[in-house]
């Protein structure tokens, strides 16, 4: 092409280089919404695994996340909405092509921003993540039997102790604290109890609120203090753990 003066449209023709164009885009737009459905799809299982290692998930900070991985979407019904007119017989460039570029637009500012205000989001991220998972349970891996007498030092533990006032306590703070490892804890609580350690730890925390709500007989304490003092970190994880555990949230009991 470079020595014959022949254009590319003049060796294949304009048919040809307008199919072989739409096939690409045919082929990004498939693959970009592939994408989209495993980042939704990856983002849940991380949020479930780590369920088991935080006791608030407002420690997780994952709302970022999700906002980069929904600032996509319009950007993909846009695109997908402009290939079906073409598909139908549209032609010409449409407003929906703009709207797209525009949002693309806002997406990357979005992101730079996001990476230009949490630039150390990702210290450590994948250490941190290869740790939970080695520890989470799996379906899939066979059951070890755990020693009973180790369970009801790591129940004991906690309640004497009352780690879980601690509002940042985490699977592997509390392990480091009575010397067993994370994997054995996170093991008996889940076979002996049904539950992971987030659950657990607010279970106790539960317990904690319903005690102090007996003892403010004149009910000078807040329901946000009464939490704060039992170790939850926020109202909404608070709430939550009442709902999951009693089916009634903290003023009920008051």
């Amino acid at each position: 092409l470079l020595f014959s003066g022949n254009s590319l449209l003049d060796l294949l023709g304009w048919e040809f280089l307008d199919h072989f164009f739409m096939a690409q885009q045919y082929y990004a737009f498939i693959l970009t919404v592939t994408v989209f459905a495993i980042a939704i799809r990856e983002t849940l299982n991380y949020r479930n695994l780590i369920r088991n290692e935080y006791t608030d998930m407002a420690l997780l900070n994952i709302n970022w996340l999700w906002q980069c991985i929904f600032a996509i979407a319009p950007i993909i019904l846009l695109w997908g909405a402009e290939l079906l007119r073409i598909i139908l017989g549209g032609t010409g460039q449409s407003d929906l092509t703009i709207l797209a570029y525009l949002f693309i637009a806002i997406f990357n500012y979005f992101v730079s921003y996001k990476a230009f205000t949490q630039q150390t989001l990702f210290d450590g991220s994948g250490d941190t993540f290869n740790t939970l998972k080695d520890n989470a349970p799996t379906s899939h891996k066979v059951s070890t039997a755990i020693d009973p007498e180790i369970c009801g030092k790591i129940k004991s533990k906690m309640e004497t102790n009352e780690y879980y006032l601690d509002q940042d306590l985490t699977l592997h703070s509390f392990a480091k604290e009575i010397q067993i490892s994370a994997r054995t804890i996170s093991s008996c609580i889940n076979q002996n109890l049904g539950m992971n350690f987030n659950e657990w730890v607010n279970n106790h925390r539960v317990d904690k609120c319903l005690v102090i709500i007996e003892a403010d007989t004149k009910n000078q304490l807040s329901i946000e203090g009464i939490g704060f003092d039992a170790g939850f970190k926020s109202r909404s994880a608070m709430y939550e753990a009442f709902k999951k555990k009693l089916g009634h949230s903290p003023g009920h009991f008051r």
